[in-house]
Order: structure tokens, then sequence, then C-alpha cells
């Protein structure tokens, strides 16, 4: 069954191209709330993870956010940027005011120190596409066919020791630059930098991320 290697091969493609900027993995404007904490203290935190109970957990296909903004949830108010403190020491300890002004990603899950209202949060993330199913699954990255299917001949080779799976694999990194060249192009006139990505030869993670 190629399945499994054509999904392995699918997501391959996709971090490589999402780390280096492409849009196609990028959505904004989803909206959650953060309900109003029960008591002011500062030892109390909020967290919004894949447990919490619908409509407010998290996007299925969230792989890691980006940005938040916040306003009074049930309002028209203009939203107000958050401050990601992830990787800066975590959440500071103070009492809760009207809004939740920071957050942190860690565990899998949005930490606020929570506020004294219900707050409306819009969230931009980077998003997983879905795992293709059947021959009839359309494959939402332009012009990646060629890459993934040398890939997935690469992985089932490997698997049954077939000699020819470092010529696919050789194969598959060279369709992949193809497409992360045709991206950054793009991004040419950004302040926008390319991760370092060459050909280091092998088969797996070694060779992509």
């Amino acid at each position: 069954m190629l399945l499994p290697y054509l999904n392995s091969a699918y997501r391959k493609v996709q971090r490589a191209l999402a780390n280096i900027g492409q849009e196609t993995f990028v959505v904004d404007d989803v909206l959650i709330v953060v309900p109003a904490v029960s008591a002011v203290d500062p030892s109390v935190q909020v967290v919004v993870n894949d447990s919490t109970a619908p409509p407010n957990q998290l996007p299925t296909d969230l792989l890691v956010p980006e940005k938040l903004w916040e306003r009074r949830s049930g309002s028209s108010d203009n939203f107000q940027e958050m401050v990601d403190l992830s990787d800066h020491g975590g959440l500071p300890s103070q009492p809760q005011g009207s809004q939740l002004l920071f957050w942190e990603w860690r565990t899998d899950g949005l930490y606020f120190l929570g506020a004294t209202q219900d707050n409306q949060v819009r969230i931009r993330y980077q998003k997983a596409l879905p795992d293709l199913t059947d021959g009839s699954t359309t494959i939402l990255i332009r012009n990646a066919q060629d890459a993934m299917a040398y890939f997935t001949a690469a992985m089932a080779g490997m698997a049954r020791g077939s000699p020819l799976a470092k010529d696919w694999d050789a194969a598959a990194i060279d369709a992949l630059e193809d497409l992360i060249i045709r991206a950054t192009q793009r991004e040419q006139n950004t302040v926008r930098r390319r991760r370092p990505y060459g050909r280091r030869g092998g088969m797996g993670t070694g060779s992509i991320i």
C-alpha cells in the first residue's frame, strides 16, 4: 500500500515550503472566545487546546500560531494585537484585567492570564494540509506531484531494499528544490530570508528537513 508513503512525501513537501514562508499554509481570521475567569488571581492561567469545548477549541489543522489579536466578545471594537511571550520566559504573574494582553504557545496549547470579561481572539496560524485518502483526493500544493511521486518511490524502494531508492530520492530533492526556488522568487521583494537548504543526501528526514 503506497498511500502511507505518499502522505509522508506530502508532509515533507509541506514542511519544506512552509519553512521558507509559502503563504499556502497560512490561515487568518479564525475566531474563538476566551471566557472570563471566575475570580481575579495571579496564579490562574487559561488554556485553549484540542480538548477545549467546541466551538472554542484550537483549529484541527493548526500547526503553530503566528499572531493573536483580541477584543471584547460581542463587540465591534477593533482587534488589538497581543504580545507573544513564547520562548520569552512565559506569562507574567499579575492580576487579571479586562484584556488578555499576552499569550504563550506551549504543550500544543494557547495559554493566557485570563481576563475579567469574555474576549474574542483572532488567530493567524500555520496549518497542516489534510492527508490524501485515495486517488481522487486533490493535492493542495501546486505542481508538487513530481516531488511527491519521487519521494514515494524512494521510500517504497528503500522499504524493499531496491538499489534505485537513492536515485529516486535525488530526483525528489531536485523536484522539491525547483518548487522552493519558485516560492522564494515571490519573496524577493521582502525582507524575509530563505532558510538554508541543500542536498545533504540520504533518505528520510536527513534529506529534507
